[in-house]
């Protein structure tokens, strides 16, 4: 039984925790090895990637994949961006939430460091090196209301950037590239009608991540900024359920390899007198070449509930279920085409 992620329950009993059944993706999946963002639109699972795709590389989409046995095969495409040389061909897409007949799909606000270039000279790398990508395309949320056969009615669309730069707390950080601990959104989950938007970076100070709590139609009056202590780590997903969020802890650059699942209250932590908001509920351990980047509940039973957590640097994501029960956590490795 699949449920709308919103209304699933953290159910913990006493029972140990058991790997799920393996599961495939089927059907083509744009930019298959960037997908970075998941959620489930009742039965159907939704995928996002960071990087665009098509003719000019200027289009983003989501993916709708319908169940197939314990399988998922790609149902249908959603355009969701479509830039170009001035605003940006690229969304950068972090995180998706559903709640309701709404999809909500967020861009990572980032800046970049050009790469460096192994073949290039030492003079045009430290060109690259002294050059930050300005990238408005991903400065962007999007809503997109659904009517029947899941088609877009509305489609509707904020930037976070003026709240970014006029924040004490933000603005220092909005001109740093997102992997030196510079601003970088990766999740998006909804609540009741509200937005939490986990950073990956910045951390501050005492191992401190902002989550941006907002009304998307009141956005400047509505939002606040929530804290919590992942170790030093970032967030890279989180996903609503009854009690509280799932949270996908990582580094905010590629080292160290390290990635973490939390339950967290939805508490700030940043007080003493709220230690107990978050709960560590397993080290996730990535396959070779994979960063943990998308997690999505699946489905819940009487004693526990299954999630998957895609792995963004390998083609398909490389999917794995878990099973959480009372006893922790394990996976069940699954392949993907």
């Amino acid at each position: 039984m699949r449920l709308t992620t919103y209304l699933i329950p953290l159910l913990l009993s006493a029972c140990p925790a058991i790997a799920a059944d393996d599961f495939r993706l089927h059907g083509k999946i744009h930019a298959a090895h960037d997908i970075s963002a998941a959620a489930f639109l009742g039965e159907l699972l939704v995928i996002g990637a960071d990087e665009a795709v098509g003719k000019d590389r200027n289009e983003n989409y989501i993916q709708l994949l319908k169940p197939e046995g314990e399988n998922y095969r790609l149902s249908s495409d959603m355009l969701v961006y479509k830039g170009d040389k001035k605003s940006g061909r690229e969304l950068d897409i972090e995180g998706v939430a559903v709640e309701g007949e709404k999809i909500y799909v967020v861009g990572s606000h980032a800046l970049a460091r050009k790469r460096l270039k192994p073949e290039a000279s030492h003079k045009k790398n430290l060109q690259r090196q002294a050059t930050i990508k300005q990238e408005p395309g991903r400065k962007q949320l999007f809503r997109l209301t659904l009517g029947s056969n899941n088609s877009v009615i509305k489609r509707e669309q904020i930037s976070l950037e003026k709240i970014i730069r006029n924040d004490p707390v933000l603005a220092p950080f909005a001109a740093i590239p997102s992997k030196e601990n510079g601003i970088d959104i990766e999740a998006v989950a909804a609540k009741k009608g509200a937005l939490y938007l986990g950073f990956r970076g910045p951390v501050l100070r005492g191992g401190f991540v902002p989550v941006m709590q907002l009304d998307f139609d009141a956005p400047e009056k509505s939002y606040r900024l929530l804290y919590l202590n992942l170790g030093g780590l970032g967030i890279r997903d989180m996903v609503s359920v009854a009690d509280g969020f799932l949270l996908l802890a990582g580094p905010v650059a590629e080292l160290p390899n390290e990635y973490r699942l939390y339950h967290w209250n939805g508490l700030d932590t940043l007080t003493d007198s709220n230690n107990g908001a978050l709960k560590l509920l397993s080290e996730i351990r990535p396959p070779a070449g994979g960063k943990a980047e998308a997690v999505a509940v699946e489905r819940i039973t009487d004693s526990s509930y299954n999630i998957i957590i895609l792995f963004d640097g390998i083609k398909g994501g490389e999917p794995r279920r878990y099973t959480i029960s009372g006893g922790g956590l394990e996976s069940g490795r699954t392949k993907a085409e």
